[in-house]
């Protein structure tokens, strides 16, 4: 019925897509930890935000969840680099996402 179609359209974004998003701005984010690591080599650990995605792609918030990153300044770059990505035009709903990178000093 019809209900099925509106409920779809006003969806969020597929954890799938955004995946896809984020493991091409994996490097950029990867870049600022390595910097980063040259002055803290012992810096590791998980680090999960919630970020807001809006229909244009554009990500209009983004909010720290927890970080096992001992440096402030470190998880305030990431956070505003994570602010820059677009995931591209998409008919969907504002989505949120919570996600996670886990940060190990290779």
């Amino acid at each position: 019925g019809k209900g099925a179609k509106q409920s779809l359209a006003s969806a969020g974004r597929s954890s799938e897509s955004v995946r896809r998003v984020m493991d091409k701005n994996k490097g950029a984010i990867d870049a600022i930890f390595h910097r980063a690591l040259r002055k803290s080599p012992d810096l590791e650990g998980k680090f999960v935000f919630e970020m807001t995605i809006e229909p244009s792609g554009a990500v209009s918030q983004v909010v720290l969840i927890s970080s096992e990153l001992a440096d402030a300044k470190l998880a305030k770059k990431i956070l505003a680099r994570v602010r820059l990505i677009n995931f591209g035009a998409a008919q969907s709903s504002r989505t949120v996402v919570n996600y996670s990178f886990d940060f190990l000093p290779y």
